[in-house]
């Protein structure tokens, strides 16, 4: 509970930017007509998209009771990869000397929340590695405060056909667009003040990537990434809040995550 409560407290505090603190408070904010919360997560059943040859989600047990007073009392038990489906990656998956998902902070999970749509450069390549080049409009920004910078590739309208969304070739080798090294480079040596990077893909690295460079060069900075996001719905590129909350796995090197962004609803015109 103090756990959330704090967490409520850190989404109003991002959010000054938007509303006057003088004016509304938490309850005003989240309760008014002015905001939406928007899913940008994948649900986990067995339905969820896993790499090759890793546990994929499955409920190793279902109980169903009925209870003397005529009610029924359930539970299920359940087994997963840490990686798959929407899911944190902790700075230790690839940093021996990274924090663990249960060591981030709330302050680096509730934090602005910036879409990079690139998948109009895309054009639903596989083959697509994103470099700095594709972002001229954005290479020049000082975001200023800590946030969280999603790509768009585009690739959330595959999410049914896992064969396309991985790109599975012969002997399970996987093609989809992720970042360059260039780009995360640039993302940790800019000043940017970016703490995640997320994808509409199943890794930040490009499917086809054996050196896995943009994880070790964000993991070496300190950053996490979010894969798997659910962009299937219009998401603003600004002006929304981020909020991560994946499962809080002291030794986790990953974790299962429910994506929200928090954002002001578009107002009508007359």
């Amino acid at each position: 509970m103090f756990t959330y409560l704090r967490a409520i407290l850190i989404i109003y505090s991002s959010f000054l930017y938007l509303v006057d603190a003088n004016s509304q408070n938490i309850n005003d904010l989240l309760l008014s007509d002015n905001y939406e919360f928007i899913d940008l997560s994948h649900p986990f059943d067995g339905n969820t998209i896993y790499w090759p040859n890793k546990q994929s989600f499955v409920y190793s047990k279902k109980v169903i009771k009925e209870m003397d007073d005529g009610t029924t009392y359930a539970e299920n038990e359940f087994a997963t990869s840490e990686h798959g489906g929407t899911h944190l990656d902790a700075p230790y998956h690839f940093n021996e000397k990274g924090e663990r998902v249960g060591l981030i902070s709330l302050e680096k999970l509730i934090v602005p929340l910036i879409i990079a749509d690139v998948s109009s450069q895309v054009n639903d390549d596989p083959n697509f590695v994103l470099y700095k080049h594709h972002l001229d409009h954005m290479i020049n920004d000082n975001f200023g405060k800590p946030c969280v910078i999603v790509f768009k590739f585009g690739w959330s309208k595959f999410i049914h056909n896992r064969q396309q969304y991985l790109g599975l070739g012969a002997n399970n080798t996987l093609n989809f667009p992720g970042v360059s090294a260039e780009v995360m480079e640039w993302i940790t040596s800019s000043y940017k003040n970016i703490v995640g990077v997320g994808v509409d893909v199943s890794s930040v690295d490009p499917g086809s990537s054996t050196s896995f460079s943009a994880h070790k060069i964000g993991a070496a900075a300190g950053l996490y990434n979010i894969e798997n996001v659910n962009l299937n719905r219009p998401v603003p590129e600004y002006g929304c809040t981020a909020i991560v909350m994946p499962m809080k796995l002291t030794e986790g090197t990953g974790a299962p995550a429910r994506f929200v962004a928090l954002c002001p609803k578009k107002k009508q015109s007359s």
